[in-house]
C-alpha cells in the first residue's frame, strides 16, 4: 500500500498541500520520508530479537524503493505539470462534496496565488516550527524569534494566546517563561491568567484547569508570582467565596505543597488531613478557608494527583512498550517499523486505541470543515524537495557506504539521478551540488584499492548524467572530468589496473577491471563529444575544468597529456561557436597552452606547441573582417613562448609551426600578421643560425609575394622585423638581404 502511495505523484502533492502546508496539520509527507529514511538506515526502533535478518534486509530494501519512488514521482509531476497548459491552477472541493470552484475571479490574481500560496504557507509553517523549537530550548529567545518574524503581535495578550493554543510547546518551558520577573514576561503571565475563566469551579478543579497548560517552575519565587495571580483571578470570577485574595493565594500554595507531599515518593512522612487543616487555619476564622473546604480539598488531592495533560498522556503510554509510544505518528499508523511479534494483549490494546481515535475523529468532524486542495502546480515540487531532499541524500549515502547489495545500489543510483535532475530544473544549487559531489565520491576512482562493484555503478551513473543531463553538472565539471582522467589512467596503465580491488578474489577483480575498461571507451568519450550541446556559460566552465585537470596531469611523474589531447579535440568540436564565446574560451586555453608549452619536459612542451598549431590552423579557416584582432589573440601564445623559451628545439618548432601556418593559410591571415612578425623578430635575435635563416626566408617570401596583405596595420611590425634581421648576430648575408628588403618596402610603399 505504501509503495502505491509513493508512486502516486498526485497523492503525494495533495498530501503535501493539505497537511504539510497547513499550519494546524501534521507534516505528513515529511514524516513519511523521515520514517522511511530511518528504516532504511536501520535506526527505526524495533524488537531486534523478534526480527529475522532476512526480514530486516527486505524491509530496508522496500524502504529505499519507496524513497526512490517518491523522487521519481516528483520528477513525473514536474514534467507533467510543465507540459500541461493548465499548470498553475488549483481546484478546490469542499468536504461535503461541493463542486470544484476557483480560488478567485480575477485571472491574474489566480495565477499569482497559484504560484505562491502553498509555498508561502509552507515557509510560514517552517518558520513557526523553528520558533517553537527555539522556545523549547530558550523561551525568551523563542518569543524574540516569534516577534522578529512577525508571527505574533508585539502584545502580551498575543503571546499569552500563543502559549495557550500551541500544543507543540514544551509545558516546562511555558512555566519557566511565565515565572520570569521581567516586565514583558510578567505582563504575558497576567494576560495568560486573565484569559482563563474559573466561574463556578471548585477550588481544586480551578487549580487543575489552571495547571493543564504548563508545569510550575521549580523556583519558589516564580511559583509565588504565578499562584498570586491565580488567586486574584479566582476571586474575581468567584466573588464572596473568600474574604480576600490573600486567603485564596495561601490556600493555592498549600494545595500545591500537598500535591507534592502526597504523590512524591521521596517525601516521608506524609501529611495527614488534620495536619493540613491545622496548617491552613488562622486565628481569625474570617481570614481562613472553611474547615469543610479544607477537608474536601485534602481528599480530592490525595485521591487524584494534579497533573498536566502531558502527564496524563505519559501515564497511559508508559504501560505500552517503548517502540509504540509515538502516538499518532505516521510510522505507527502505517505500521512502518520493522516486523515484530505481538502478544494478544498488545493487539487488543492497539485495537481499542484505534477505535477510540476513530471515534474522536467522528466527534470532531464538524469542528473544522476545511477545503481540500487538488494541487496542479509545478512550483509545489520545490518546497516538497526542500523538505525531504537532505534526508533522502543521507539515506542514499549511508546505503552506499554500508554494503555492496546490487539491487539496493541500483535503487540508490536511480535516486541520485532523479535528485540531481530535479534540483537542476528547480534551481536548487546547493542541494544539486551536494548530490553530485556525493555521487562523484562514491566512484572511488581516487582509491582503486578500495573499489567494488557498487563504485562502478556510481561511475556508470555519473557518465550517464554527463550524456543525458549535461546541464545538471554545471559547476561540477572539474570533478567529473577528474573522474574521466583517473579512469583513463587506471585502465591504460597496467600497474594501476593491478591495484583495483586489491585483496579480493581474482574473478571479482577481473570483472570490475573489465567494467572500467568498457566505461573508459564510448561512455567516457561521449562526455567530450557532447560538449557541443552545452550552453555558453557551461562550455566555458567545461574548458576551465579540463584545463585544471590537464595542469594536474602535467605535474605527475611521468607527465600525462590525456586531458591536453582532449582540449584540442573539444576545441575542434566547438569551433563553430560564436566569436564572443570563443574569446572567453580562448582566454582560458591560451594561459594553459603557455604553461604546457613551458613544461620542463621537452616532449610535453613540443606536444603542447604542436596542439596550439593545430588550433591556430583550424581557427584561421574562419574569415576575419577588417579591424578585428582575434587572430592576433589566437597566435599570441606563440610570441610569449618564443620569447621565453630557452630550448633551441622549442624555438625552432615554433618557427616551423608559423612557417607551416603561413604556407597553408596565407590568404586568411589578417590581424595575425602582427604576431607573425613579432615571432620572426624574436627569431632574428636568436643565436641558432638555422632558426634565423628559416625565419628570414619566410619573411622575405611574404614581403615579395604578399606585400599588399601586410602594408596595412602591420607595416611597422614588418619594418621592425627587418631591422631585427639587419642586426642579427649569425650572418652578415642575412643582414644585407634584410637591408635590401627594407629598400623594397620603401619603394613599394611609395608606389
Amino acid at each position: 500500500m505504501l509503495e502505491k502511495v509513493c508512486k502516486d505523484s498526485q497523492m503525494l502533492a495533495d498530501m503535501f498541500v493539505n497537511y504539510d502546508c497547513d499550519i494546524d496539520g501534521p507534516n505528513l509527507f515529511e514524516r513519511m520520508v523521515s520514517a522511511l529514511s530511518r528504516i532504511a538506515h536501520g535506526s527505526q526502533s524495533a524488537d531486534r530479537a523478534a526480527v529475522a535478518s532476512s526480514q530486516t534486509v527486505s524491509v530496508k530494501g522496500s524502504s529505499i524503493q519507496c524513497l526512490v519512488s517518491i523522487l521519481k514521482s516528483l520528477v513525473d509531476w514536474e514534467q507533467a505539470r510543465r507540459d500541461s497548459s493548465n499548470h498553475g491552477s488549483v481546484a478546490e472541493s469542499h468536504d461535503d462534496g461541493a463542486s470544484a470552484r476557483s480560488l478567485a475571479t480575477d485571472e491574474t490574481k489566480v495565477q499569482e496565488d497559484g504560484r505562491n500560496q502553498f509555498e508561502r504557507a509552507k515557509a510560514h509553517k517552517s518558520t513557526m516550527e523553528a520558533a517553537i523549537s527555539e522556545f523549547n530550548r530558550k523561551p525568551a529567545k523563542g518569543v524574540e524569534y516569534l516577534l522578529s518574524n512577525k508571527l505574533i503581535e508585539n502584545k502580551a495578550s498575543s503571546v499569552a494566546q500563543f502559549l495557550k493554543s500551541n500544543a507543540s510547546l514544551d509545558k516546562v518551558m511555558i512555566g519557566e517563561y511565565l515565572g520570569q520577573h521581567e516586565e514583558f514576561p510578567l505582563d504575558v503571565m497576567h494576560a495568560y491568567v486573565d484569559s482563563m475563566k474559573f466561574s463556578g469551579l471548585k477550588f481544586d478543579a480551578a487549580i487543575r484547569e489552571f495547571l493543564k497548560g504548563f508545569r510550575l517552575p521549580g523556583e519558589a519565587q516564580k511559583i509565588d508570582r504565578i499562584m498570586e495571580k491565580f488567586a486574584e483571578r479566582y476571586c474575581a470570577d468567584n466573588p464572596g467565596l473568600f474574604k480576600n485574595a490573600d486567603t485564596a493565594y495561601i490556600l493555592a500554595y498549600a494545595v500545591i505543597m500537598l500535591n507534592t507531599d502526597a504523590h512524591n515518593p521521596m517525601v516521608w512522612p506524609k501529611m495527614s488531613k488534620s495536619d493540613f487543616v491545622r496548617l491552613n487555619t488562622a486565628s481569625d476564622e474570617e481570614e481562613c478557608a472553611p474547615k469543610e473546604l479544607l477537608e474536601e480539598l485534602y481528599d480530592s488531592i490525595i485521591n487524584e494527583e494534579i497533573k498536566m495533560k502531558d502527564d496524563l498522556h505519559a501515564a497511559k503510554t508508559s504501560k505500552v512498550r517503548p517502540e509504540i509510544e509515538e502516538k499518532g505518528r505516521l510510522v505507527n499508523i502505517l505500521n512502518l517499523a520493522l516486523p515484530r511479534l505481538k502478544s494478544a494483549s498488545d493487539t487488543k490494546a492497539e485495537s481499542e486505541k484505534i477505535i477510540k481515535q476513530t471515534q474522536a475523529v467522528f466527534k470532531n468532524q464538524g469542528q473544522k470543515r476545511g477545503v481540500f486542495h487538488v494541487a496542479q502546480q509545478v512550483e509545489l515540487v520545490r518546497p516538497m524537495l526542500e523538505a525531504v531532499g537532505w534526508p533522502l541524500l543521507a539515506t542514499f549515502s549511508v546505503t552506499m557506504e554500508e554494503g555492496d547489495n546490487k539491487p539496493r545500489v541500483v535503487l540508490c543510483m536511480e535516486g541520485f539521478k532523479a535528485g540531481i535532475h530535479l534540483t537542476r530544473v528547480l534551481g536548487m544549487e546547493t542541494m544539486r551540488y551536494a548530490f553530485l559531489t556525493s555521487l562523484v565520491r562514491f566512484t572511488f576512482l581516487h582509491a582503486p584499492r578500495e573499489m567494488r562493484s557498487k563504485n562502478v555503478e556510481a561511475l556508470r551513473t555519473l557518465l550517464a548524467l554527463a550524456d543525458m543531463d549535461m546541464d545538471a553538472l554545471q559547476d561540477a565539471w572539474t570533478a567529473v572530468l577528474e573522474c574521466v582522467s583517473r579512469l583513463e589512467y587506471i585502465t591504460s596503465v597496467p600497474s594501476m589496473a593491478a591495484t583495483v580491488m586489491q585483496g579480493s578474489n581474482q574473478i571479482s577483480r577481473d570483472s570490475v577491471v573489465q567494467s572500467l575498461k568498457e566505461l573508459s571507451g564510448k561512455p567516457a568519450e561521449q562526455v567530450f563529444v557532447n560538449s557541443v550541446k552545452l550552453p555558453s556559460d557551461s562550455i566555458v566552465e567545461f574548458f576551465d575544468g579540463l584545463c585544471t585537470i590537464s595542469a594536474e596531469e602535467l605535474k605527475q611523474t611521468p607527465p600525462r597529456v590525456f586531458s591536453l589531447q582532449k582540449l584540442v579535440e573539444i576545441s575542434y568540436y566547438n569551433m563553430a561557436r560564436i566569436r564572443l564565446v570563443w574569446a572567453r574560451i580562448w582566454s582560458v586555453l591560451a594561459q594553459h597552452f603557455i604553461a604546457a608549452g613551458s613544461h620542463h619536459d621537452e616532449k610535453v612542451a613540443m606536444y603542447a606547441i604542436d596542439s596550439l598549431r593545430q588550433l591556430g590552423m583550424k581557427y584561421l579557416e574562419r574569415a576575419e573582417l577588417n579591424k578585428f584582432t582575434f587572430q592576433n589573440d589566437i597566435l599570441k601564445p606563440f610570441v610569449i613562448l618564443m620569447r621565453n623559451s630557452r630550448s633551441e628545439k622549442i624555438r625552432g618548432l615554433i618557427v616551423d609551426c608559423i612557417v607551416q601556418l603561413i604556407k597553408s593559410k596565407v590568404g586568411s591571415i589578417k590581424s595575425g600578421w602582427r604576431c607573425v612578425f613579432m615571432i620572426f623578430t624574436a627569431a632574428a635575435d636568436d643565436e641558432n643560425e638555422y632558426i634565423v635563416e628559416s625565419a628570414f626566408e619566410n619573411v622575405e617570401q611574404v614581403i615579395l609575394e604578399h606585400f599588399d596583405q601586410v602594408v596595412g596595420d602591420c607595416f611597422m611590425d614588418c619594418v621592425n622585423c627587418l631591422i631585427g634581421f639587419a642586426n642579427n648576430k649569425c650572418t652578415s648575408r642575412i643582414s644585407l638581404k634584410a637591408i635590401a628588403l627594407l629598400r623594397i618596402c620603401e619603394d613599394r610603399l611609395a608606389e
